[in-house]
This record gives C-alpha cells, sequence and structure tokens, in this order.
C-alpha cells in the first residue's frame, strides 16, 4: 500500500501532545493523521479560531491530510438519559465544525452503546437506536452543510451493548441515512470473529475510511500489526478487492510498534 495513503491516530500519553505525532506522521513520510477531538489531544473547546488556524496551516507545511475522531470518552449519541444524548450530539457537532475549520472531509463516530446492565433489555435496544437515530437527524444535515463527511465506525466486543457490531447493523444505519458514510475498523471486527472480506464487501459502495490495528481476538488492544491474531494481509487484500482508495489509519499508540507496522504494510512491503 502506498505510504501516503497511511495515516496515524493521535492517543494522549505522557509528555505526547498532538504535535508529537504531526512530527511522527511526517517523520514516517504518512500522508495523514486522525486528529483525535478530545481534551488534552484537541477538543472544540480548547481550540479557538487563531488556534485552529495554526493548526491547520502546521497540517499543510507537513503535508499532511487531516481526519478527525470525535470524541469517544464520556459520550454516548445513543444514550438513554436524555440530558447526556443531548450532549453527545453537541459533542459530535463541534467535531464537525473543528473538521471543517481545519480542512478535513472526514468524522469519524461512534454510534452510542447500550450498558451492560441494559444488554439484555430489548426494549432498550431499541429505543437507544431511536435516540441514535434522533441525533443523526440533526448531526447528518449539519456535516454535509459544513461540506464535511461523517463516517459511521463499527465497534468491538465489550461488557456493553455497541448499537454497530455487524455488517447488517453498520448497514442499516447507512441505509436509514444516505448522507452518512461508514468507516471499516480491522481490529473491531476481529474481536468478534467477523470475516474482514466478508465486512468490506457489505460497506463497499459507502466505505470511506479504514482503521487498522492488531489484536487476540478478545478485546481491543490496539497492537502493532502482527502482534496480535488478526490477518492484516487478508485485510489489505479485502480492500483491493473492494476497490477502496480512501485513507488507512493505523490506530496504534505506541510509536514505536507504529513504525514497524508501516514498515510492515507500506509499499508491499512485508
Amino acid at each position: 500500500m502506498e505510504r501516503r495513503r497511511l495515516g496515524l491516530a493521535a492517543f494522549l500519553g505522557p509528555e505526547r501532545g498532538l504535535d508529537f505525532w504531526l512530527e511522527l506522521a511526517a517523520d514516517l513520510g504518512l500522508g495523514a493523521v486522525e486528529v483525535r477531538a478530545e481534551p488534552r489531544i484537541a477538543h472544540p473547546t480548547e481550540l479557538d479560531g487563531p488556534a485552529r488556524a495554526r493548526l491547520r496551516r502546521r497540517l499543510e507545511s507537513l503535508g499532511l491530510r487531516p481526519t478527525v475522531h470525535a470524541s469517544i470518552h464520556d459520550t454516548n449519541l445513543a444514550s438513554l438519559n436524555p440530558l447526556l444524548a443531548a450532549a453527545a450530539l453537541e459533542d459530535l457537532r463541534g467535531a464537525v465544525d473543528l473538521a471543517a475549520d481545519l480542512g478535513a472531509e472526514v468524522v469519524v463516530f461512534h454510534p452510542g452503546r447500550v450498558p451492560s446492565e441494559y444488554r439484555g433489555d430489548l426494549r432498550a435496544l431499541e429505543r437507544a437506536r431511536e435516540v441514535l437515530f434522533a441525533n443523526l437527524e440533526v448531526a447528518v444535515p449539519h456535516a454535509e452543510r459544513r461540506g464535511v463527511k461523517l463516517a459511521l465506525e463499527n465497534k468491538q466486543r465489550g461488557s456493553n451493548r455497541d448499537l454497530v457490531l455487524t455488517p447488517e447493523e453498520h448497514v442499516e444505519v447507512l441505509e436509514r441515512f444516505p448522507g452518512l458514510w461508514a468507516c471499516l475498523d480491522f481490529g473491531h471486527l476481529h474481536t468478534l470473529g467477523l470475516d474482514p472480506l466478508g465486512f468490506a464487501r457489505a460497506l463497499a459502495g459507502k466505505l470511506l475510511h479504514v482503521h487498522l490495528h492488531d489484536n487476540h481476538a478478545q478485546g481491543d488492544e490496539h497492537l502493532p500489526l502482527a502482534r496480535g491474531t488478526l490477518d492484516w494481509k487478508r485485510c489489505v487484500a479485502a480492500l483491493e478487492e473492494v476497490d477502496f482508495r480512501g485513507t488507512v489509519i493505523l490506530e496504534i499508540p505506541d510509536p514505536g510498534g507504529l513504525a514497524e507496522s508501516v514498515e510492515l504494510i507500506a509499499d508491499g512491503e512485508g
């Protein structure tokens, strides 16, 4: 895979901020960086107009295409608590506005979840879907007005019941909202024992963005490639089969492991 089609995701860590990841992406010859709209990385409330303009110039000077990942901490677009659902919608709108100001075309977001205590309650699950759909009725048109594409991400095995786990659940939401796109996370689907090619085929017409990282099929570990049991070569082959031409973000918080993963996947190496 061409190195310029690869990007990295910014993670918060000791003595690491967004600029650390920008410089690493440039040093590795990558084409993109996924700016995470989280506090102390790049939350919309922490970046005023001048700060956004400076960040955009910095990205341009490094030759990096920005994408934005909406906040995942303390937010739930499908919350059964209407106050929290409203706050999650406002946070997503803020991520869209940040993306527009940075010149990013894609905002990745999570679908929301039902807490483990409710996961066996089918009425609660259906209500959570209704909340998600109501929020998307607002968020999708807002993104379209700002020239940004929202990409819905599939989620992983966990104690909570996330609303998009399978290809069928993913497609159901995409068909309901024609202005919505898909982010396919190969690490997440691996925790559920799902087939990379089958998932990619299901999303082919709407597949806009990809996340790639490894695990041992039991949980979301975000390991470097070849450190777990994910067949990453099969994942790359699946993207080729569906003629995916977008950006592949390596969601790997370990800088050394990230660099090793780039060498494995870039330019047909490995």
